[in-house]
């Protein structure tokens, strides 16, 4: 029987990595301004990360939906 359309796509993070599992809560920088956040997803080199909400970064809450794509080098655990 045949599959159409569904894929395997299982991703296997960097070394680097590793160390942001989901759940992880970070720390980094968005356009000069220090942001957190806590990892949802891990990608191969970065991560899906759910902002933290606060009074200085509405506009970046609703320009992102809250959501942000943050390479590993970028972060840090807090």
């Amino acid at each position: 029987m045949a599959t159409f359309g569904k894929f395997d796509a299982t991703v296997v993070p960097s070394d680097l990595g590793k160390k942001f599992k989901p759940e992880t809560h970070v720390k980094f920088l968005i356009y000069g301004q220090p942001q957190t956040g806590v990892v949802t997803k891990q990608l191969k080199n970065s991560a899906v990360v759910e902002l933290d909400q606060t009074p200085e970064n509405q506009q970046l809450m609703v320009q992102s939906n809250g959501v942000m794509i943050i390479n590993y080098k970028k972060m840090q655990k807090v």
